[in-house]
């Protein structure tokens, strides 16, 4: 499940967390969304200013490659949290990875 959101407020935490990622229309890097998720280590894509959120008839438009999706409650949607794409349909997912000099952190953090 992927919460879609104009933007997030702390009253948004019950959905935030059981969502598997957030995507908001508003925001940034240092956003409500972005930094809870990254906490919990969620992915997310915030700012997407190509994603229009109707949050009372539960639908989004989303303008991609020049045509309007949209997107209902229940539709399968990816995002990419590193690139901040949002890919329509469902796509296989992988465990986030620690290398270099943040894994070495890591290590130390343990």
């Amino acid at each position: 499940m992927i919460l879609l959101r104009t933007e997030t407020s702390p009253e948004d935490v019950g959905g935030m967390h059981a969502a598997e990622g957030i995507l908001t229309s508003r925001g940034g890097m240092t956003s409500h969304a972005a930094v809870v998720a990254r906490g919990w280590g969620k992915p997310c894509v915030c700012g997407c200013d190509a994603l229009d959120v109707n949050e009372k008839a539960k639908v989004a438009k989303l303008t991609k490659d020049n045509k309007m999706i949209e997107i209902k409650e229940g539709d399968w949607i990816s995002i990419n949290g590193m690139t901040g794409e949002v890919i329509m349909g469902k796509q296989e997912t992988k465990p986030p990875e620690i290398s270099g000099d943040m894994e070495k952190f890591m290590k130390w953090v343990d």
